[in-house]
């Protein structure tokens, strides 16, 4: 039996039902305003083409297979190691830090990789490995980070091992450990593997390790299309990095006294950094790293076959289009159903045509199906808001309902 939407009055007129309570109304639309708000700041926190971007990036990386064993071991040197080897100075002892990759060269790796800056005058005669065996690539800083690497920015590199000009090329080499930041929220997802500076194109970090620790091997990457353009990192699904050996320096003092017998790092990248006071850290994907983390990730990303590189600017400047032209254009001229359908059959041909466009092949389809998914979520979002917020107003102001709008 229906409700009685009005009370007969004494004389048989029709008095309207009481309006709900301003409370009652504000109850009945707080649903509608929650979602209003969520959606608001998903859209409009940053630009809505990027985030979509971002989010599926970040998805895969955090769903990336964890290899059982990496190439790469880390020696981190840490807050008790600065203590207690180092005596909280920095620069860091040249000496002393001689001395550890000499006991990690015990070890028999096929590489070092010196992830710690040697550009100081004391470096210069205070770290000499004369008749070294292992291959050793220092990293090379520069003298000012750039706030956003576009590829135009200047970049002026400083000298490795205090400016030393007698070393054997054969066994050391250098690269410049640039890291890419996101402009929108500080986060690293990318990588170059060469880099445009003052005195040339010279080799980042990560392909100066690879470079060295393929050197002679017939199926060694081919990396002819070596190029200054950004490439995604792809990170290992945690954050621990439970797949690669990690030791302290302190750790690695101790074990060496038992090496080469037995060594856990025969044949491996061993990469040298630090993390202690807090500093080289970097927000990621799956959490903050340190510096020489990162780096692990990215050489593990080279030898699995390297980034792929970000979408082209024409891509991003397409699904622009798409989003601004196609969907907005069918949610105004059909009816919402309609829309919808014809909407959901163009997904999968946009997303083939950019990942055509993009990589010259399919394969990252499921990628930018996500983000046009995601782009049909947003006109849907302003479909909604478009009707829901005027309906919220009138519920407040109790103009809704039996006013013939």
């Amino acid at each position: 039996m229906s409700e009685t939407p009005a009370k007969q009055g004494a004389a048989g007129r029709t008095t309207p039902a009481a309006a709900p309570s301003l409370g009652r109304r504000i109850l009945r639309a707080l649903p509608v305003l929650v979602l209003l708000i969520v959606l608001t700041w998903v859209f409009g926190h940053t630009g809505v083409l990027h985030k979509l971007e971002t989010i599926v990036t970040d998805a895969e990386m955090r769903l990336n297979t964890v290899p059982e064993d990496s190439p790469v071991a880390l020696v981190v040197i840490d807050d008790a190691d600065y203590e207690k080897m180092f005596e909280s100075t920095s620069p860091l002892d040249p000496i002393q830090l001689k001395t550890l990759i000499e006991e990690i060269a015990k070890g028999e790796p096929a590489v070092i990789a010196v992830d710690i800056d040697t550009s100081a005058p004391g470096f210069h005669c205070g770290l000499r490995l004369d008749g070294q065996k292992t291959r050793i690539v220092w990293e090379r800083e520069i003298r000012e980070v750039p706030e956003e690497a576009n590829g135009r920015e200047q970049i002026d590199p400083v000298p490795i091992l205090g400016g030393q000009e007698d070393l054997d090329t054969a066994k050391n080499s250098s690269g410049i450990p640039l890291l890419l930041d996101d402009a929108e929220d500080r986060v690293t997802r990318r990588y170059r593997r060469s880099i445009k500076t003052s005195v040339g194109e010279l080799p980042s970090f990560s392909s100066a390790i690879v470079a060295a620790y393929l050197d002679g091997k017939p199926d060694g990457l081919d990396h002819s299309k070596d190029t200054s353009q950004d490439l995604v990192i792809r990170f290992a699904g945690e954050r621990g990095g439970t797949q690669r050996l990690r030791f302290s320096a302190t750790k690695v003092a101790e074990l060496s006294q038992r090496w080469p017998t037995a060594s856990p790092i025969r044949g491996k990248i061993v990469l040298l950094g630090g993390s202690y006071q807090g500093q080289d850290r970097h927000d990621t994907p799956v959490g903050q790293l340190v510096g020489v983390e990162v780096m692990a990730n990215v050489v593990e990303t080279e030898l699995h076959g390297g980034g792929y590189p970000v979408p082209s600017r024409g891509v991003l400047f397409l699904l622009e289009l798409f989003e601004a032209f196609v969907l907005i254009l069918l949610f105004h001229v059909l009816r919402l159903r309609y829309a919808l359908i014809v909407s959901v059959v163009l997904i999968p041909v946009m997303a083939a045509i950019c990942s055509q466009l993009s990589y010259g092949n399919l394969h990252h389809l499921p990628q930018f199906t996500v983000i046009v998914a995601g782009l049909l979520v947003f006109e849907l979002y302003e479909h909604f808001r478009r009707t829901a917020v005027p309906k919220v107003y009138h519920d407040l102001t109790g103009q809704g309902g039996g006013h013939g709008h």
